[in-house]
Order: C-alpha cells, then sequence, then structure tokens
C-alpha cells in the first residue's frame, strides 16, 4: 500500500482544519458578528501558516536540502488548496457584509455614492487626523524600495509624471493610525482608514496623476532557529532571545496579499521588489487586515445588538465558595472545565498561597501569559511575602517572545526565581506546585495554559490535587529543569522526552494485548493534532488486531480512517464551533479500569520527543465521570462536528429527522 494512502500529508491536513474554520464563517446559523470573527481567525491562521510552514519549506528548496523537490511539491499543492480558500474567503465576507449592512452597520467603501454632507466629513478626518501621520513615499532611483515589516498594511499606487513617465508611491498605515474612522452622525456606518487614504490619495501626490491604488500587506518568513545561541555562552538569554526576534522580522517575505483591481503594473512592480512569484500573491476582494473586527465589536456591542452575537455565557464556578483553597483541594480534587468552569479558582489559589503563612515554596510553569495577568502579580506578591517563588518561563513561546521576556524581567525583580527551561526543548507542561509546612502539597495541572484571557475562548481541563504522588512527580519535574536535565522515569506522570511516548506506546500495547485475548479493549483520545507516525503506526496496528481506536482531533491529522485491512477501526471527529476545542484526553481500556490522563501534550513529535511535556493522571471518581462526559459529548455532538472519511475528505454530521441534538459545547455551557 502506498505511504500517500495511510498518512495524510500534514500541511494539506492543516488547511483542511482552517477550512474547516472557514465553513463556521460561511454557516448562516451562526450570528453575523460571530461569523465575522470566524473569517478574522481564519486570516490570522492562514498568514501564520505561511510565515511558520511555508517558510520553512521555501528555505529548504532555496538551500536544496535533500527532500526539497519533495518541499516543491508541497509548496505547489499549498498554493492551490489556498488560493480556492480565498476567493471563498471573499465570498464570505461580502455575504456578511451586505447582511450586516441591513442590521444598520455599513462599510462605506471610496468608490459608494457620498452625501456632500458625508464627503465634508471624511475629507476634514482625512486632512486633520490622517494626513499628518502619514509619510507617502515614491520609489526612484534615489529612494529604493524601503523595508516593510510583517503585517503592515500599505496603499500603492501608480503615478503618471507630467512627462509622461511612471513612479510608484507607497503610504505605510504605521501605528497611531486607527483602523477604522466611524461617521460622526450616530450611525453605525464606517470606512476603513486604507479606503479613506485611497478617497484621498491624489491629495498626497498633487503633483502627478494616480493610474492604479491598490493595499497590500506582506507575509515574512518566521522560521528562525529559536534555540540558536541561547545556551552557547554565559549571558542573558533575554538578550539573545531579543536579537532573534529582531532577525525574524526581517526575513523573507512568503506571501503578498492585496486589495485592488487593474493595478497589474503595481502588482509587477511589487512581485520584483520582493521576489515573489505569482502564485505568492493573493488578490482578494476584502480587507488585507481584519483588525478592525474588535473595534466594529466595541461600537456594535452585544448590550445592543444581541441577534449578531452568541448568547452570553456565564462560566460556572466548580467550587462554590473560594475562601480556604487550599484546605478544599487537600480533602478533595477538583477538576476545573474552561470555559464553562470559572478560570478564577487558580487566580484564587495562587493568591491564597501567596498570603497563607503555611506556604514555603510555590513552583510554576508560564508558556504563555495573559498581557494583563493576574497570576503573575500574585506570585510576585508570594516572593514579597517571604516565599520561594520558582517559575519557569519559556521565552521561545512562538510570538509571545516579548510578552514573555517582560513578564519574566518583573519577576526577577520582585525576587522570583527565573528559570528559562533546556537547552533545545521548550517546556510546554503547565504545572503549578505549593508546597507548606510538614511536607503537604497542593498542585495543579491542565492541557492549556495559565492564561486568564485563553481561559475564556479556549476548551481546556486543569486538575487541582493533593495526591502525594502526582505532587511529587510535579516536583521532580521542577527539580530537573533546574538541574538542566530530563526526567528518567516518574510513578504517576507521563514526562516527556523520556516517558510519554513509550508509555503511550505501551498502554496501546495493552489494550492489543486485552483484544488478542477476547477481553474488552478502547483507545478514545482527544487532540488538537496527530502526526507522530510512530504513534499513528501504533494506532493502526491496534486496529488492525480488533481495537477501537475513536478520536477527537481538532486541527492536524495524518491518520486516514476506513482503509480496509488497516484503519477500519479507527474514527476521527473534528470539533469546531464558539469556543477553541484545545484540551487534550487519553484514554486506555474499558468502564472502571479505563485509565484518564489530560495533557498539554498533542500526538506530534515535537511534543512527544522534543519538549518537556506532562500527562496527568485522573485518580478521583467524580472527577473521571467528568472527564467520560467530556469524551461522550464530543463524540455524540452532531452539531458542530465532522466526520474524517476514508478518500481523506471531512463530512459535517446531520442528525436524522427528530433526532436529539446534541451541541457539545453549549451542553457542557448550560451545565445539563
Amino acid at each position: 500500500m502506498k505511504e500517500s494512502a495511510v498518512f495524510k500529508d500534514r500541511e494539506l491536513s492543516w488547511i483542511q482544519f482552517n477550512e474547516r474554520v472557514l465553513e463556521e464563517a460561511e454557516c448562516d446559523g451562526v450570528p453575523l458578528m460571530e461569523r465575522l470573527r470566524f473569517l478574522s481567525i481564519f486570516a490570522g491562521n492562514f498568514d501564520e501558516f505561511y510565515r511558520v510552514r511555508v517558510g520553512a519549506l521555501q528555505d529548504r528548496c532555496l538551500l536544496a536540502e535533500k527532500g526539497s523537490k519533495s518541499a516543491a511539491r508541497q509548496l505547489n499543492a499549498i498554493f492551490k488548496a489556498t488560493r480556492r480558500l480565498v476567493v471563498r474567503f471573499d465570498a464570505a465576507f461580502c455575504s456578511i457584509s451586505r447582511a450586516l449592512g441591513h442590521c444598520g452597520v455599513r462599510r462605506v467603501r471610496p468608490g459608494d455614492e457620498l452625501s456632500q454632507q458625508d464627503r465634508a466629513f471624511l475629507k476634514n478626518c482625512f486632512e486633520h487626523d490622517i494626513a499628518p501621520i502619514l509619510s507617502p513615499y515614491i520609489i526612484a532611483k534615489n529612494h529604493p524600495f524601503p523595508f516593510l515589516e510583517n503585517g503592515l498594511a500599505v496603499v500603492g499606487v501608480t503615478l503618471r509624471t507630467k512627462n509622461g513617465g511612471v513612479r510608484f508611491g507607497l503610504i505605510p498605515l504605521g501605528s497611531p493610525l486607527p483602523e477604522v474612522v466611524f461617521f460622526a452622525d450616530g450611525s453605525r456606518r464606517f470606512i476603513l482608514t486604507e479606503d479613506l487614504i485611497l478617497l484621498f490619495a491624489g491629495k498626497l501626490f498633487h503633483k502627478f496623476t494616480v493610474l492604479e491604488q491598490m493595499v497590500f500587506t506582506v507575509v515574512r518568513n518566521a522560521d528562525i532557529d529559536e534555540n540558536e545561541g541561547l545556551y552557547d555562552y554565559d549571558i542573558d538569554l533575554r538578550n539573545t532571545m531579543s536579537k532573534l526576534i529582531e532577525r525574524r522580522g526581517m526575513l523573507a517575505p512568503v506571501m503578498l496579499r492585496f486589495c485592488g483591481e487593474n493595478c497589474g503594473r503595481l502588482v509587477q512592480r511589487l512581485g520584483a521588489a520582493l521576489f515573489l512569484k505569482d502564485k505568492q500573491m493573493f488578490c482578494s476582494r476584502s480587507p488585507v487586515r481584519l483588525g478592525f473586527v474588535a473595534d466594529l465589536a466595541a461600537a456594535v456591542p452585544a448590550v445592543e445588538f444581541d441577534s449578531l452575537y452568541y448568547p452570553a455565557v456565564a462560566p460556572r464556578r466548580c467550587i462554590q465558595h473560594y475562601d480556604g483553597l487550599i484546605d478544599r483541594i487537600l480533602h478533595k480534587d477538583v477538576l476545573m472545565a474552561c470555559p464553562f468552569e470559572d478560570f478564577d479558582v487558580l487566580i484564587s489559589l495562587i493568591e491564597q498561597a501567596a498570603e497563607d503563612s503555611r506556604v514555603r515554596r510555590i513552583f510554576m510553569t508560564l508558556y504563555r501569559v495573559a498581557h494583563h495577568s493576574k497570576i503573575v502579580p500574585a506570585l510576585m506578591a508570594a516572593a514579597r511575602h517571604g516565599k520561594e517563588v520558582v517559575c519557569v518561563v519559556e521565552l521561545r513561546a512562538r510570538f509571545d517572545e516579548e510578552n514573555n521576556i517582560d513578564w519574566s524581567q518583573r519577576l526577577q525583580a520582585a525576587g522570583c526565581r527565573v528559570l528559562f527551561g533546556l537547552p533545545m526543548y521548550k517546556v510546554h507542561a503547565k504545572l503549578l506546585l505549593i508546597e507548606m509546612e510538614g511536607g503537604r502539597r497542593v498542585c495543579a495541572a491542565g492541557t492549556g495554559n495559565f492564561n486568564e484571557s485563553t481561559a475564556r475562548v479556549y476548551t481546556d481541563i486543569f486538575l487541582m490535587t493533593a495526591h502525594d504522588g502526582i505532587a511529587a512527580d510535579i516536583r521532580v519535574v521542577f527539580d530537573a529543569v533546574e538541574r538542566g536535565e530530563f526526567v528518567p522515569e516518574a510513578q504517576h506522570l507521563l514526562v516527556s522526552p523520556l516517558c510519554l511516548k513509550p508509555q503511550l506506546i505501551a498502554m496501546i500495547d495493552g489494550e492489543i494485548a486485552n483484544k488478542l485475548a477476547g477481553k474488552p479493549a478502547a483507545v478514545m483520545l482527544k487532540l488538537n493534532s496527530l502526526t507522530d507516525r510512530e504513534l499513528i503506526d501504533k494506532l493502526y496496528e491496534a486496529s488492525r488486531a480488533g481495537v477501537s481506536v475513536r478520536m477527537i482531533v481538532r486541527g492536524i491529522c495524518c491518520i486516514i480512517p476506513g482503509v480496509n485491512g488497516l484503519t477500519e477501526n479507527i474514527e476521527v471527529h473534528s470539533i469546531v464551533g464558539r469556543y477553541l476545542e484545545h484540551s487534550r484526553i487519553y484514554a486506555f481500556g474499558v468502564g472502571r479500569a479505563r485509565r484518564y490522563y489530560i495533557s498539554s501534550a498533542d500526538f506530534m513529535a515535537r511534543n512527544t520527543v522534543q519538549r518537556v511535556e506532562a500527562a496527568i493522571p485522573i485518580y478521583d471518581r467524580e472527577c473521571r465521570a467528568l472527564i467520560s462526559r467530556i469524551l461522550m459529548l464530543n463524540f455524540k455532538d452532531n452539531v458542530q462536528a465532522r466526520v474524517a472519511m476514508s478518500d481523506g475528505k471531512y463530512l459535517r454530521v446531520v442528525p436524522r429527522r427528530g433526532a436529539k441534538i446534541w451541541d457539545c459545547q453549549k451542553i457542557l455551557g448550560d451545565g445539563e
């Protein structure tokens, strides 16, 4: 059997995932402002994919590495697939814009017919608020093509001189500029700043005739080696990381997105200046940046336009009263499912630990921290109160490096001991350990970051426990990181890079042995991505042995289910809904013998063997019941779920007439 029939291409599988995000924006049943939000998510995913994955493939082609021909084939397939999605993106944006216009939320375009009053308002706004901030630029022999930073929106124009020559002008839209301007008449009409500039571009180049106009943005490669130079010599690692971030901003372009008609000369000039091929330049009828969606949401609040948004959901408390949390957890395990339950319980736990005289030490990993974090100030307060506070801050969390550098400096200034992880291995595990006098310990572990912002929109699970064995293993992880070592073994946790994958394989082997012995056997997994070929091969082996393998994989999935003789016992679902499905759950066995783990690790080589990750067992009966319910609801979902087919496509689950509706996120949110 050909490998292509067994393993789905990773990049094309990711494109399929982003297509499922786009489908939410296309869905008439989703409220309009939420559809616009899904478009914004799609666009952000699209750019990041090009920056990271396409950037890496492009580097392989340029360096003529081994496998560069394969990389070139992948790039061609990516360009073809993504160009098709851009057309659908445009159609969805136009549809949403028309529908919002019917609700009184109308975008004004440069070509629209304007009243004299409207035009006077826009002219005044341009001349007084916009034009003074702009720095128009004409490309000429003595004015070479400027460096354009990643994601910067630029208005480009083709100009004709008085003697018939052609020049090209650029107007970068820098940070002081707003992204959107609302009309002052109390209506919900608005114009994008780039459209306002297009409307009056002739005033900026009054000595020329404007022939072509467009708005564009350059997407640059972000594939830097995040470990380069970090551990080579004794310097402040934050300084080295800062230099690497600067270097990333200077990398070569991988894509040009532009909006404009009949601007062929300008596109050709940009392609030549940026060394981009035609297939790397995407013409769109939609805005090249969707940052204005946040401004629009502020101007069209849900309290006034509730039909444009999902119904408000207030997270429940997983513990009725937050007083005395340490003693509560010492008595019984607590499992919290975000965003359906209130993340503030974890913040309160750290704040109480900072004040509790019994607490001696606090250990915590920080991978992605909220910009207005309450957790970091609580850790700083603990240090000021004389507690020993040890924070593992991962400086290499992609696109969060600068934020983490800043927080690490603040923590260190407050008296916390800050660690930066291991050479070549990111610390991705989500762990908290509170040690008290008398040897008592309380700990927390989760599938997602200790981040108040993402806890409102990501589905994640956090366990809070005083289990001696789990707490002892977590301490082993922190001690190993501090020594610059890997955890060689643990009694309860599965810890990568040494212990996680071998123990996962052993548990799958256990299910295979059970099935071959005529005993019940099953594997259930909830993941964000599945690409690790060794684990995929083991799951294929389990399927051939007759083991039921049921998976919820939100994003990339390189397994193709339903292939005769190989994967007919494998079932793959994917859910894209109101919240980002982010929790990872591993379950092995059947009934009461089933073993449950929650983890920060996907089944990807970068997680299983190239990072420090942890999977935590769930022992408490009530916590196990909640995990089981979450899995059950995900598999029963017939509203947001798609099922992977043997031809590689995903089909949306459609409930039969009269069948019960199962929307897992709504049911969990309603607390049913």
